[in-house]
């Protein structure tokens, strides 16, 4: 097996997924996952022995490759734009196609562009300061309203909010207090102006016990989980589904640091901090199945490098494998491109030696 790799716990993905559909079901929901983690066909036929029909991705060519793999109800979460408006028109042909607007002149240069029918969400901001327009503009949210509300081509679909703020929370109480008010300003929203509400980050959806005011939930990231959600409170180690298989390439017994074939093309640059305020770009996985002593202290593009402990060092011999807990486990998936399961299979994502290969 070619090293690093990624390695997929399809039974903790099967659990993971269960566990969102079953919180999705219990508060009436409609539950439509972003695919932008997994990008899998493979995982994606998971969600369907949960009855999802409708799904989340991040780019208009994921949502033309789930469109020709038997998805037929598509929303692309990310601000419309106007170099791909021809692809519009092509998915649109063959499934249901959402899309977000946050300013009415590309709406109108849009609807200009296209023949086939397809939805529009307003993207609110909630304070993440990401996209969008905030929740309380209102003057804003008439213009863009009235804009897709004029177009011949273009249906109003309702609000969608991405809370990734919440990726600063370190527990459940501070995830909820700091979506309470949101929730509450999404549901002013739906009274003022209808349409369905699409909420939807995975700490959130992992812990919230109520969704009031919200028709749809698209958390993505809980398919695998990863360390940063263990800090945020959202998952327990062993519920994270995906570790990179790292080779020791070297030792330094001065300071204790192995060197690992494993850099920022395969973690990313993500990290979190340890209680001592230090970068952390992976956590080494121990046989209790939860974070070591151990963790990757620096990333350069190929190389990676990991602080131990002194048992842990004694420990590692060159040559040996380790295993590391992604920091952020939608770039890792993204950067890695494929999957290898316990049995060995290599599954592959979305683009990879295809037309859609970045």
């Amino acid at each position: 097996m070619r090293l690093p790799f990624l390695k997929l716990d399809l039974e903790k993905v099967a659990s993971n997924i269960k566990t969102m559909a079953d919180n999705a079901t219990k508060h009436k929901l409609e539950f439509r996952p972003h695919f932008k983690t997994h990008q899998s066909l493979v995982i994606a036929q998971l969600f369907k022995e949960h009855g999802v029909t409708g799904i989340t991705v991040s780019s208009i060519y994921m949502a033309d490759f789930f469109s020709k793999h038997g998805w037929n109800d598509i929303t692309v979460a990310f601000p419309a734009g106007l170099s791909n408006v021809k692809l519009y028109d092509s998915i649109a042909k063959r499934s249901k196609l959402k899309v977000l607007a946050v300013d009415k002149a590309v709406v109108k240069k849009i609807n200009n562009a296209i023949s086939e029918s397809i939805s529009m969400y307003i993207e609110i901001d909630p304070g993440y300061g990401r996209s969008g327009i905030r929740y309380d503009n209102f003057a804003l949210i008439d213009e863009l309203l009235t804009a897709i509300n004029s177009s011949e081509n273009i249906q109003f679909e309702g609000f969608y909010c991405h809370a990734g703020h919440t990726y600063k929370c370190t527990s459940k109480k501070e995830i909820v207090a700091l979506t309470d008010p949101i929730l509450e300003s999404l549901g002013t929203l739906k009274t003022k102006y209808g349409g369905n509400i699409s909420f939807g980050d995975t700490p959130s959806c992992s812990v919230r016990d109520n969704f009031d005011g919200i028709d749809q939930i698209s958390p993505g990231n809980f398919v695998f989980y990863d360390w940063m959600q263990t800090q945020i409170g959202a998952c327990t180690p062993e519920q994270i589904a995906v570790t990179m298989h790292c080779e020791v390439v070297a030792k330094f017994p001065e300071r204790n640091e192995v060197l690992i074939h494993g850099g920022a093309v395969h973690f990313s640059k993500d990290f979190v901090l340890n209680k001592d305020g230090e970068r952390v770009y992976g956590f080494v996985k121990s046989k209790m199945n939860a974070g070591s002593e151990s963790y990757i202290k620096s990333l350069s593009q190929e190389h990676g490098l990991v602080a131990c402990s002194q048992a842990e060092f004694s420990a590692i011999e060159i040559g040996d494998i380790i295993e590391v807990f992604p920091i952020h486990s939608c770039l890792t998936a993204n950067l890695m491109r494929e999957y290898v399961t316990a049995s060995g299979k290599v599954i592959p994502q979305f683009g990879s030696g295809s037309p859609y290969q970045r």
